[in-house]
């Protein structure tokens, strides 16, 4: 089934809702603003347009500039031509009397200042990589649970903001294991963590999935889970830090949430049952 290119969370709201979204960009991260123009395009709802400037009104008066007498247009040269010769008749007393002054070296060059560079990176989208997971994901549902087209929608769009949240927290920890971390860190960390709450807000409702759709989407929730806590850390250490790395227990928690996407793919599992609830988390 095709899914939007658009963020799940822009097809849930309004057209008044995304309106606000533009029309208010100083409030929201500029990647939210744009995409609810796009979905607003979409939708084909008009877009505000800026402000037009206010005309001026003319003024009901106009200004007759008078016309200067014959001495108020020469009585300025006048001044500036007596001004000109007493500066030069100083300074040319000033020559004769003054003892010669050695002028100052003028410091060498020792070349152009260099600057270093520092290379930042954007956090990819993986919209390419979701759509083929996303695929798989389906090909992975019973044929009974694939004949019932809206159950599968909505599944397939609880699946989408999983992967691209999952995805994004794969990109993240890589760099953090790599030590390849720049000052842009702990942006994409909040920018991630907002697609984990994106998957975890639509999956406190009930979204009138069948049995198995359900089981999947839990653990989703249960992976989500893993990755947000470490994202956390991972932010925290390199707040107070400036450096980031993976101990034990993190390392444990991605080997465990990595498990749980290639389950989903159909991969075998090679991670023990999670105890316990999931909202304990």
């Amino acid at each position: 089934m095709a899914t939007s290119s658009a963020p799940d969370s822009f097809l849930q709201k309004t057209n008044e809702e995304l309106l606000y979204l533009v029309q208010h960009p100083e409030l929201y991260h500029p990647a939210l603003v744009a995409e609810a123009g796009r979905e607003l395009r979409r939708r084909g709802a008009p877009l505000p347009k800026p402000a037009a400037p206010e005309p001026v009104a003319p003024s009901s008066l106009d200004y007759v500039e008078p016309t200067p007498s014959r001495v108020a247009r020469w009585w300025p040269a006048v001044v500036l031509a007596a001004l000109v010769l007493g500066l030069a008749w100083w300074g040319l007393r000033s020559s004769q009397s003054a003892p010669a002054v050695t002028q100052a070296p003028s410091p060498k060059l020792t070349g152009p200042i260099e600057l270093e560079a520092v290379k930042t990176e954007r956090l990819p989208d993986f919209e390419a990589e979701t759509a083929g997971q996303v695929a798989k994901v389906r090909q992975q549902l019973p044929t009974p649970d694939r004949a019932d087209t809206t159950a599968t929608g909505r599944y397939l769009r609880m699946a989408r903001r999983y992967w691209l949240a999952e995805n994004a927290s794969v990109h993240l920890i890589k760099q953090a294991r790599s030590g390849a971390v720049t000052g842009v860190f702990p942006g994409q960390i909040d920018l991630t963590l907002e697609r984990i709450t994106w998957f975890m807000r639509a999956k406190a409702y009930n979204q009138h999935l069948t049995p198995t759709m359900e089981d999947r989407l839990t653990l989703m929730q249960q992976g989500l889970v893993l990755r947000r806590n470490s994202l956390e850390n991972l932010k925290t250490r390199y707040d107070m830090y400036g450096e980031t790395y993976l101990d034990r227990d993190l390392n444990r928690a991605d080997v465990e949430a990595s498990d749980i996407g290639d389950e989903l793919l159909g991969k075998p599992s090679k991670r023990a049952p999670m105890q316990g609830n999931i909202s304990d988390l």
